[in-house]
């Protein structure tokens, strides 16, 4: 497929919306999208691609957009464990300008088997040391991005899948990632993915995927991470998949999420031998805008909706990532129909000019 080049663009539909698609490495599948803007301007995306998820041969791909360039560059391997699944990989350049990858690791098809492993570039992931591991609890899982806190502590969110139940969990550093320590998010049963950003008053507010479709949940932290507010049901949609947060350089915070809840029966049927279930639609992928601090989100617009091509392939577009870079503007990545990463860099105000 020509237009997986890279090449950064105008939308045909859209002229003050760029995009790109990222260059494929495996035909099959591409998921899992994490942006990181490095202090040189450059963008890196990581993703995890393989003939299908949980696959011994799904591996972390990494893409770079040079700064100043337009063109996202073709996609290096960064995991290569021939007997086991690779996925939801985490970028992260340190204050000291190291840059960290995390990324979980599991027996093929078999997520009770997961652990986190990491990698360290000194020099702007063009080149990586050894892989080791980090987190061998087993079942547990990475999707969001790791932030560095006012105290200067590291925090990065997980989650686990266990037998009885799915639950978050953060994992807090203050000594830049030498040692660990584990906080359990209370009654966080069927709450994962947590993506967190640092209100300016120095509380912490989350975001969680709900297991059971139905909205997004938030959470509160008053001591750094420690402890957490009880989730609750928020008014956004959720449709059990990703959804991610981030804090613009005004304060307002931009979300990107599936405007879908089987709440509204926003679902399809899908068969799996021989049995029909509900299956929650991943369309549209729409950013919303709250200016207080996440209380309400009274902007919205789709960035994705379904085509015809959907109509061809209804995998969805999902698992997205967001971020702001130094020069203010709004950089999304996702999983185009699980076809390849589609990339688009928007300002703020194209949201309320819908």
């Amino acid at each position: 497929m020509t237009r997986f080049n890279g090449i950064v663009s105008s939308s045909e539909t859209d002229p003050a919306l760029m995009e790109a698609f990222l260059p494929i490495v495996h035909p099959n599948d591409s998921h899992a999208a994490n942006l990181l803007e490095l202090d040189n301007g450059d963008l890196l995306c990581v993703w995890f691609t393989g003939s299908g998820e949980g696959n011994p041969d799904t591996n972390i791909v990494m893409s770079r957009l040079v700064a100043g360039s337009n063109v996202w560059s073709t996609p290096v391997q960064l995991s290569d464990d021939l007997e086991r699944s690779e996925q939801n990989p985490v970028a992260f350049q340190a204050p000291d300008g190291k840059v960290w990858l995390f990324h979980t690791s599991n027996e093929p098809h078999n997520q009770k088997t997961s652990r986190v492993v990491c990698r360290v570039s000194e020099d702007r992931g063009y080149t990586w040391g050894p892989v080791e591991v980090l987190f061998d609890g087993l079942g547990i899982f990475l999707r969001q991005q790791l932030i560095v806190l006012a105290n200067g502590d590291w925090l990065l969110p997980a989650y686990y899948c266990k037998l009885d139940g799915h639950y978050s969990v953060v994992q807090i550093s203050s000594d830049q990632g030498k040692t660990w320590k584990e906080y359990p998010v209370q009654d966080s049963i069927h709450r994962v993915q947590m993506s967190i950003i640092e209100l300016n008053g120095g509380s912490l507010y989350a975001v969680f995927r709900s297991r059971q479709a139905d909205r997004i949940y938030t959470s509160l932290s008053h001591d750094n991470g420690k402890t957490w507010t009880t989730p609750v049901k928020s008014t956004l949609a959720n449709n059990n998949s990703s959804i991610q947060l981030t804090k613009l350089q005004n304060g307002h915070l931009a979300l990107i999420f599936n405007d879908s809840t089987m709440e509204r029966d926003q679902f399809r049927w899908v068969s799996s031998k021989g049995t029909f279930r509900r299956k929650p639609l991943r369309t549209p992928l729409t950013l919303a805008i709250s200016t207080d601090d996440g209380k309400t989100w009274p902007y919205y617009r789709n960035v994705q909706m379904a085509d015809l091509e959907y109509k061809e392939s209804e995998i969805g577009y999902s698992y997205p990532t967001i971020m702001t870079t130094r020069d203010g503007k709004i950089h999304i990545a996702f999983s185009f129909l699980r076809k390849g990463i589609k990339y688009v860099c928007v300002e703020e105000d194209w949201v309320y000019n819908s």
